[in-house]
């Protein structure tokens, strides 16, 4: 009896909260408050649409997820 085995790992991904808070990402990443607001402003951070120029930064883990898989071979499934 011989099985087929895929040469390609399966890697599995749980998202708790696809948006976290500027405070809750300075937390998790070790930066400061005013880095990541340059990162924001900058664009090198992904966030979401937010409700008028005072409204919560809130940043897109999933896109930033997304964005380091996107440099390998890796095939994203819902």
């Amino acid at each position: 009896m011989t099985r087929k085995l895929s040469m390609r790992p399966s890697i599995n991904l749980v998202i708790s909260e696809p948006y976290i808070t500027v405070e809750e990402f300075c937390r998790r990443t070790g930066y400061k408050k005013g880095t990541v607001r340059q990162m924001y402003r900058e664009n090198r951070l992904p966030i979401r649409n937010k409700d008028g120029v005072n409204g919560l930064i809130e940043i897109n883990m999933l896109a930033l997820i997304i964005e380091a898989a996107a440099g390998h071979e890796i095939t994203m499934q819902a």
